[in-house]
């Protein structure tokens, strides 16, 4: 059974971000990365629920992260909209609420869905139309909060946030774990294309998980190796699988994961026991 970290489900505003956004035709030469090669994902397409809730039953995906995301003009995902699909599928789905820290009032926002069972919160700060350092003081309030409730801390970082490669360093991840020694951190993306120095610091931060996610299932991304041996030896507890979706659809994501040279007991724990250890269910 798969535990999927980090999925984005074709729900209400979830569709209105800009993950859900078709890429523009374009020359061969200007393709992005993220889409070639990539399969058609009738559930993204058809913008249909019961599509998803398919693909996880055929992928045994037994339940999946649902990321909140309050990113502005990238997309604002309503956070009842990510309660109402936790209730309306039990068990399935585990909520991680969308947080903006320049907005107010987040602190009780969090507290709000904690006592809704969701059991993070997603950030993308360099994402923000005022781009943030993952280590900006403004956000601490939030990583006080979530440590206090016991509230995971998934901080987007990888070189697609930020104007450039300074909001991606791995340094402001090891800044806020060290601060906050008590706080799990989930790190979507895993600091890509800093990727020797994201383990690096993984291995000096007992508290953070790194989670390639699409820079490690996508065939022949630059590096990506290295997160396999980490995942096969010396970080085997603290990487996790996620499909992004719908930056692929579940099964390729699952296939480009599964093709990496990952041991059997690597597969286990980055697909399931990682992740359910996290969470506390093992």
């Amino acid at each position: 059974m798969i535990i999927d970290f980090r999925t984005r489900p074709p729900y209400k505003s979830e569709m209105n971000t800009v993950i859900f956004q078709d890429s523009p035709a374009c020359a061969p030469e200007d393709m992005s990365i993220f889409d070639i090669g990539k399969d058609p994902i009738p559930s993204k397409q058809q913008k249909s629920m019961d599509l998803f809730m398919q693909e996880l039953d055929e992928t045994e995906t037994e339940q999946a992260v649902i990321m909140g995301r309050k990113a502005d003009d990238n997309g604002e995902v309503d956070n009842d909209e990510t309660y109402e699909l936790m209730q309306k599928y039990p068990g399935r789905f585990i909520g991680f609420a969308g947080i903006n820290p320049l907005h107010a009032g987040q602190v009780e926002e969090i507290e709000r869905c904690a006592a809704l069972g969701f059991r993070g919160i997603g950030l993308d700060v360099a994402w923000l139309r005022k781009q943030l350092m993952i280590d900006d003081k403004i956000i601490d309030p939030i990583y006080e909060t979530c440590q206090r409730l016991g509230m995971i801390a998934s901080i987007t970082c990888s070189f697609m946030l930020g104007d450039d490669f300074s909001f991606s360093q791995p340094d402001l991840i090891w800044h806020v774990a060290a601060k906050y020694p008590k706080l799990k951190i989930v790190v979507p993306h895993a600091c890509w294309p800093h990727v020797n120095y994201a383990l690096a610091m993984a291995i000096r931060c007992p508290n953070v998980y790194l989670m390639p996610d699409c820079y490690l299932y996508i065939p022949h991304f630059p590096l990506s190796e290295e997160y396999v041996i980490a995942a096969n030896t010396y970080l085997k507890y603290r990487i996790l699988y996620a499909s992004s979706y719908p930056v692929r659809c579940l099964e390729q994501a699952l296939e480009g994961w599964k093709a990496r040279a990952f041991t059997d007991e690597a597969l286990r724990n980055t697909l399931h026991d990682n992740a359910a250890r996290l969470l506390g269910e093992m």
